[in-house]
């Protein structure tokens, strides 16, 4: 179910207000409380905490986005940094392709950007869902040798909104 016109989606109920996390190294706006969760991944690196800051709409079929998250894991020295543009747009757009086959979508969008000065890449990615098409949008970049992953999902291939626009645009790396 689309939110209508009329109606204020839940997002546009809330109060924004924002989060931050000193170890994290962010701080951004967000529609409620973010949930923190570690996960330790077994890699080709060694083992890799992911940091997972997350929140999901109390009812689906009044939000503009069901999934607001945040993410970020550090890498070993050396194996990445945000001064070697190749490597890191190499690595951005890696990303982007993976996360299109993980879902089976496809990448409606993709461009460069900036997060706090430091390189990052935009996408969205449509793929098939219960309800039709979904829609996953990700702000991912890299500051030091850390990899930061912004996303929101929706249930409805919506294309931009307001709510994920503020989320992606009130995001702020401190100096690593």
């Amino acid at each position: 179910m689309l939110v209508k016109d009329l109606d204020l989606s839940w997002e546009q109920e809330a109060r924004w207000e924002e989060r931050s996390d000193l170890d994290g190294r962010f701080k951004l706006l967000a529609p409620a409380e973010l949930t923190h969760k570690v996960d330790t991944v077994e890699t080709g690196m060694g083992k890799q905490a992911y940091h997972t800051f997350f929140l999901q709409a109390p009812d689906k079929d009044k939000a503009e986005n069901i999934i607001y998250a945040i993410s970020y894991v550090d890498y070993p020295e050396g194996t990445l940094h945000h001064d070697s543009l190749d490597l890191v747009g190499e690595f951005l757009t890696g990303t982007e392709e993976e996360a299109a086959i993980a879902v089976g979508g496809e990448v409606i969008y993709a461009s460069d950007k900036q997060i706090s000065g430091y390189p990052a890449r935009l996408w969205r990615i449509d793929y098939p869902s219960k309800g039709g098409t979904a829609s996953a949008r990700t702000l991912a970049g890299i500051a030091g040798n850390r990899y930061y992953e912004l996303k929101v999902f929706s249930l409805q291939a919506s294309g931009l909104n307001k709510s994920a626009d503020r989320f992606f645009d009130s995001v702020r790396i401190f100096k690593l």
